[in-house]
């Protein structure tokens, strides 16, 4: 009787083990097949493509587990509903993984976190969020629950951070591809990049991480996505900033070596940026809400309208200054103002894809 019980026990964990086949592993496996390999896998593991639609430039297919052997209508004792998405946007996949099971579901975060995925936020009780966003290295795994006419289903969303990086780094704007703290901290290495705190005043804050802190190669990551660390809010290169981790400091840095592919660095005479443009540049006076920012208009062969470049100034305490609204570059320097870029902020492209 002990056998029977023994055997029927075997059979229920394979037919379970067969319905959770897709594991954490061959799910990030996944994100690196061609179409077709991952279509005839798939199908071996007795997933049909069900539905194919397109989003703007994104294709969607829908994979629909059959717990049915094919020519058989004997069923499995598994009875969990799955579906198996995969959307490509410009060869980049995402692939979701749908699942009725709460066990398959909670099996799948506890591998991730075995990998080493995280969620620092994970148990924070206070929180209510209708998903968690699990992270490693160039890796991220969005986790949800999500009631669809009563039933519960379990949903992760793995994406694999493509990096074009082939031989070092040396424009700032290469930069903007490591839209998180955990991608930088992949190619970087985690002691260069320091999680942090930055001010903009006194009640207005928000999370950055810092590649290089306090040397000539510091680069603030502002994030829109505080929470995750993810999802670039701007870049801000040179100047001296306000950072909770640089709070008592004595000797803080103050230059930067990066350059932006347009030939602007911060350090930058205003005598040598005015060459670079070829045209006269206007930027904020002292009585400007912006003290020192240069205007979009001042656009010739330098584009000011997509990053913010901020001067800087040995000798602007006058009030030919202070009271200024808008100076101007030729006017400046026939007046023997001593002016530079002290911070150029930087921001990025609007992105279609999961980043």
């Amino acid at each position: 009787m002990k056998k029977i019980l023994l055997l029927s026990f075997c059979a229920i964990v394979v037919a379970m083990a067969k319905g959770q086949d897709l594991s954490a592993d061959k799910l990030i496996d996944m994100l690196s097949l061609p179409a077709a390999k991952a279509e005839s896998f798939l199908i071996n593991k007795k997933y049909r493509p069900a539905d194919t639609e397109s989003s703007g430039d994104t294709l969607i297919k829908t994979y629909q587990y059959n717990a049915v052997s094919f020519g058989s209508k004997k069923k499995q004792a598994d009875t969990s509903a799955r579906q198996l998405i995969r959307s490509v946007l410009n060869e980049t996949f995402i692939i979701t993984y749908r699942t009725t099971s709460a066990t398959e579901y909670r099996k799948i975060i506890s591998d991730l976190k075995k990998k080493g995925f995280y969620c620092e936020y994970e148990k924070d009780s206070t929180l209510k969020l209708a998903s968690y966003l699990y992270q490693h290295q160039d890796h991220t795994a969005e986790a949800s629950i999500r009631k669809e006419e009563g039933t519960a289903w379990y949903s992760i969303s793995f994406f694999k951070k493509i990096l074009t990086v082939t031989s070092g780094l040396y424009f700032a704007e290469d930069l903007l591809q490591f839209s998180s703290h955990e991608y930088l901290a992949y190619y970087f290495g985690e002691k260069n990049v320091k999680k942090d705190i930055y001010y903009f005043g006194a009640n207005d804050i928000a999370k950055c991480s810092v590649l290089f802190i306090n040397t000539k190669r510091q680069v603030i990551f502002i994030w829109k996505d505080g929470l995750n660390r993810r999802k670039i809010g701007n870049m801000i290169l040179g100047g001296q900033h306000k950072l909770k981790s640089l709070e008592g400091v004595d000797s803080v840095n103050t230059e930067n070596s990066w350059i932006l592919k347009s030939g602007l660095y911060a350090g930058m005479p205003l005598f040598d940026l005015r060459e670079l443009n070829g045209n006269n540049i206007a930027f904020c006076g002292g009585d400007a809400p912006n003290p020192g920012l240069v205007l979009s208009e001042s656009t010739a062969r330098v584009d000011f309208g997509n990053k913010d470049v901020i001067m800087g100034c040995t000798n602007c305490n006058d009030d030919k200054f202070l009271k200024s609204r808008v100076m101007y570059a030729d006017k400046a320097m026939k007046d023997g103002k001593l002016l530079f870029i002290l911070t150029i902020v930087l921001y990025p492209p609007v992105s279609g894809v999961f980043e």
